[in-house]
């Protein structure tokens, strides 16, 4: 019910604000059935970069428009954006080894019919179970891809601590999503294998390098909030892994390129609603500053 009023509100609102969604690219051969790309130009045509956008669990890809300007701040300073939807009507977690291959065929797809040469500046980025995902894509895919900085708003990284989370919240109905991309019949196993950062399985030698790539994870630990609001506690909270995680790549390198930052107050949906798990927490006109810093 939740995801059907979110694609209501998405249908309603949102989308009759603008004259047209940004061109849709689909090749079903690639990609498969039901996933696809949209593509927005600078404005003024003149591209200095490529962004790659994966929306959170459930949103449609041009869902980011309705909760910040990033798109707006974007095409006004010369990125191209390329808005992911890499399973059916994104209703599922985009994070086993399908969705990063199919994520790759995209941004392969783009270069080529847009004749984008190799040496274009890369960001990848996404929100919620889409952070996770381009983190994933990076630690898979940096060998093959150039990608020059990567962020994630509020990711998920470790997949046994979020299952547990959601059977306490109200999401019970996503443990069954994130049960059938399991890559192992030991379920525990194969939820670790699935995370970008486990305590209990993710080795310094596992982790990604980013010395050479910078790395952004943004969160908004509101814990009262959640607390308040379902019924969860820090340990539930996506702050625990990211925090996690970032302390695993320092113990690596203290060179690395990463922050994490911690908001307060900025989570808000739909205009008006608060909420620590959203895309408004990472400030628009800072973000692409930091993607086209040198």
């Amino acid at each position: 019910m939740k995801n059907l009023m979110l694609a209501l509100f998405f249908n309603l609102f949102v989308i009759p604000l603008f004259a047209q969604l940004p061109p849709k690219v689909t090749n079903d051969d690639l990609f498969g059935k039901d996933c696809y790309y949209l593509k927005q130009a600078p404005k003024d045509k003149i591209i200095k970069g490529i962004l790659v956008l994966i929306p959170g669990y459930g949103e449609h890809p041009y869902a980011v428009s309705a909760q910040t300007t990033i798109l707006q701040e974007a095409e006004n300073n010369s990125l191209a954006v390329i808005m992911v939807n890499l399973t059916p009507n994104n209703q599922n977690f985009p994070i086993d080894a399908n969705s990063i291959s199919k994520l790759g065929e995209m941004i392969k797809h783009y270069y080529t019919q847009e004749k984008i040469p190799a040496i274009m500046p890369l960001y990848i980025g996404g929100f919620s179970i889409g952070g996770t995902a381009a983190l994933k894509f990076y630690g898979q895919k940096s060998n093959e891809f150039k990608i020059s900085k990567v962020f994630a708003i509020d990711p998920p990284l470790d997949m046994v601590r979020l299952r547990k989370s959601l059977l306490k919240g109200r999401e019970k109905n996503l443990v069954t999503k994130l049960d059938s991309i399991s890559p192992s019949k030991e379920l525990v196993k194969g939820l670790q294998e699935l995370s970008v950062y486990n305590p209990d399985f993710t080795q310094q030698e596992m982790l990604p390098n980013f010395t050479q790539t910078a790395l952004r994870i943004y969160a908004e630990p509101d814990i009262l909030w959640w607390v308040k609001n379902r019924s969860m506690d820090l340990s539930d909270m996506n702050i625990t892994d990211c925090a996690g995680y970032i302390n695993k790549l320092l113990q690596k390198d203290q060179n690395q390129k990463i922050e994490l930052l911690l908001t307060k107050d900025k989570g808000i949906r739909n205009g008006n609603q608060k909420h620590p798990h959203s895309w408004s927490i990472a400030d628009p006109v800072d973000l692409i500053n930091w993607l086209l810093k040198n």
